[in-house]
């Protein structure tokens, strides 16, 4: 990568990184491009050259952490066989991912609900996980049991860990752990 590309890039960078602070600020529906230029050390001018609006900036930060949330799918189904303690401990592991990206997962959750190219965008990454994984492809019902339990891990996940609301935890997480279960006892 030449110095120019380079630059380019670290620009890119923070303009997601100002806009995600200001998501995290006050919300992604009261961000303003306009805000994140100024937050980011730039022009508007400048971030409209990178992004043509705030989806883009969603856009450009879920296709960077898009290999962070796939990672724990394609060890969790390359390894087994799994029983409810297997399960248990990829949940843990997925409940940290969750709270490492909390501040990202929040943002999504709030782009998903004003634009419908960030929810397009959650959907197809959800579709090309499910076909990389091994027994889905071939398997429709197996694939969408699947997309039933990731969609009903993120909720839990999004009211447990980005919202705090966790005073329940540990009944959710065995119920998680019981579904999930369900899907390997085939």
């Amino acid at each position: 990568m030449n110095l120019r590309d380079q630059q380019a890039a670290e620009t890119r960078r923070r303009f997601v990184d100002s806009a995600f602070e200001l998501f995290s600020e006050q919300g992604y529906g009261a961000s303003s491009m306009n805000q994140i230029a100024k937050l980011a050390g730039g022009s508007r001018a400048n971030l409209y050259l990178h992004f043509r609006n705030k989806p883009d900036l969603v856009l450009a930060k879920m296709r960077a952490i898009e290999p962070e949330i796939i990672g724990p799918f394609g060890e969790l189904f390359d390894s087994g066989p799994h029983d409810g303690a297997s399960i248990r401990v990829w949940l843990e592991r997925m409940r940290d991912l969750w709270l490492e990206l909390k501040v990202e997962f929040a943002a999504v959750e709030q782009a998903m609900a004003e634009d419908e190219e960030v929810a397009a965008e959650w959907l197809g990454m959800i579709r090309r996980m499910s076909l990389t994984l091994p027994g889905l492809a071939e398997d429709q019902q197996r694939m969408q049991d699947f997309v039933a339990l990731l969609m009903s891990l993120d909720r839990n996940y999004y009211f447990l860990y980005v919202r705090g609301l966790r005073e329940n935890e540990d009944f959710v997480l065995e119920a998680l752990t019981r579904q999930w279960l369900t899907l390997f006892e085939r």
